[in-house]
C-alpha cells in the first residue's frame, strides 16, 4: 500500500517518476491501478534509506518518509551499506540515470552517485540532505529497533549526515514531500519542517 502511494501520489510529478540516486525516470499514470508492477517492469524499485537489514522492520519498512523510489541496479548496489564521502580515486562506479561507469565522469560530476562496492555508498550531491534527513527521522522514530539490529550504524554516519544536512539544504520539493506524506500518513517530517532540528538533536558543533 505504501508503494502504491508512494508511485502515484507523492513522488509522481506530471505521470513521471524520478529515482532519488541517479535521476533515472519513467512515466506512469498517477491514476495506475498497479503501479508497483509497472514501476518494477521498469527497473524502478523502493529503496529504504535507512535499510530493512538494520532496523527498517513492522511500520517501519514502509514509513514514506524513509521510502523512495530508486533505479533498481543502485538499489541492489547500495544495498545496506552506509553513507559516506567516497574518495573519487576509490569509487568502484559512478551511477547516472540508468548508465554505470567505472572510470570517473569528465562532466557533471555531481550529477553522479558513488559506490565502494561492499562497502560505501554516496549519493548524487542535491539529494544527500534528503538522504540525511530521512536517516535522522528513522533513527529518531525507530531507534530502538534500529539499535537492535546494528548499534553503530547510525553513528558511524552522523557526522556526515550533519555535514550533508548543512551542505544541501531544505528545499521546497522536499518540503511539499512531506505534507504529502502527511496527508497519506498522518506526519511530517520534523526534520524537513524545522531545518535546525537536525543540527540541534544530532550535531552538536555542526550547528
Amino acid at each position: 500500500m505504501a508503494r502504491d502511494i508512494m508511485y502515484t501520489k507523492i513522488d509522481n510529478h506530471d505521470g513521471v517518476i524520478q529515482g532519488i540516486y541517479t535521476g533515472y525516470s519513467i512515466d506512469l499514470d498517477p491514476n495506475s491501478s498497479n503501479p508497483r508492477q509497472i514501476a518494477y517492469q521498469n527497473d524502478i524499485n523502493a529503496e529504504h534509506i535507512y535499510p530493512q537489514s538494520k532496523g527498517a522492520i513492522g511500520a517501519g519498512k514502509s514509513d514514506l518518509h524513509s521510502l523512495f523510489p530508486a533505479y533498481e541496479r543502485i538499489n541492489t548496489e547500495r544495498s545496506n551499506n552506509p553513507f559516506a564521502e567516497i574518495n573519487d580515486s576509490l569509487t568502484d562506479k559512478w551511477w547516472i540515470n540508468n548508465q554505470i561507469l567505472l572510470n570517473q565522469p569528465i562532466t557533471e560530476i555531481d550529477n553522479y552517485s558513488e559506490s565502494l562496492t561492499g562497502s560505501e555508498f554516496e549519493p548524487r550531491e542535491n539529494k544527500k540532505g534528503d538522504v540525511a534527513r530521512a536517516m535522522f527521522y528513522f533513527y529518531t522514530v525507530y531507534r530502538e529497533q534500529a539499535n537492535a539490529k546494528d548499534s553503530n550504524f547510525f553513528p558511524q554516519q552522523k557526522e556526515i549526515l550533519c555535514q550533508w544536512n548543512i551542505a544541501d539544504p531544505v528545499d521546497d520539493l522536499e518540503i511539499t514531500r512531506s505534507h504529502l506524506i502527511a496527508k497519506y500518513q498522518g506526519n511530517e517530517n520534523p526534520f524537513v519542517i524545522d531545518s535546525t532540528l537536525g543540527a540541534r538533536i544530532y550535531c552538536e558543533g555542526n550547528s
